[in-house]
């Protein structure tokens, strides 16, 4: 073999190894995306009060004169229940009578819960006129289950009204007795 022979094929084993070299740096050409979706839940919540405006708060106190109560007579307040929420949910309502002691004043009382309803009358004789009942609970009686569910959307609300009476015939050792009458509002959604 001679010496020109032998730099041709050194000549050519160098670029063997060169297009080997050449093939392992060849770059790939790639396209990227990603789908991005950013999540949060809703708020359910309710407020209640005395109207709209202060309808905020989780409790709510009731201007229900409840001193000096007598048979035959009766006294009434509104209640405003707003969806504080953000978005639209129903509500349902229970009555709840807490008495105090050993007495059974609230057992003894009629209990009149209705929705588009005005205070009227005065003094020992302020009812609610008007409107849709939607829980009664007669002397003798415990408040029943739940109401119906009620549709709130987002920021509304709905105005109660809410009528208590002790009947003429009620029991003489209802004297001086004394109870407290409750309405728990609560909002479900989902299963």
């Amino acid at each position: 073999m001679s010496e020109r022979s032998a730099r041709i094929k050194a000549i050519l084993s160098l670029g063997i190894i060169v297009g080997f070299g050449a093939v392992s740096t060849l770059a790939a050409w790639t396209g990227e995306a990603t789908a991005t979706s950013s999540i949060s839940t809703a708020t359910v919540a309710l407020g209640v009060g005395g109207t709209a405006g202060t309808a905020t708060s989780a409790s709510y106190q009731m201007p229900i004169n409840g001193s000096s109560l007598f048979p035959g007579a009766s006294s009434a307040s509104v209640v405003v229940v707003k969806n504080t929420g953000s978005i639209s949910a129903p509500y349902v309502f229970q009555g709840k009578i807490t008495e105090a002691g050993t007495t059974t004043l609230g057992a003894g009382l009629n209990v009149v819960v209705k929705t588009g309803a005005t205070v009227s009358g005065s003094g020992s004789s302020v009812t609610c006129s008007g409107g849709t009942t939607l829980m009664m609970k007669n002397a003798g009686a415990q408040f029943g289950g739940a109401s119906n569910p009620r549709p709130l959307t987002s920021g509304s609300s709905e105005t109660l009204c809410v009528q208590y009476s002790l009947p003429v015939n009620a029991a003489n050792a209802l004297q001086g007795a004394s109870t407290t009458l409750s309405l728990a509002f609560t909002s479900t959604v989902g299963s």
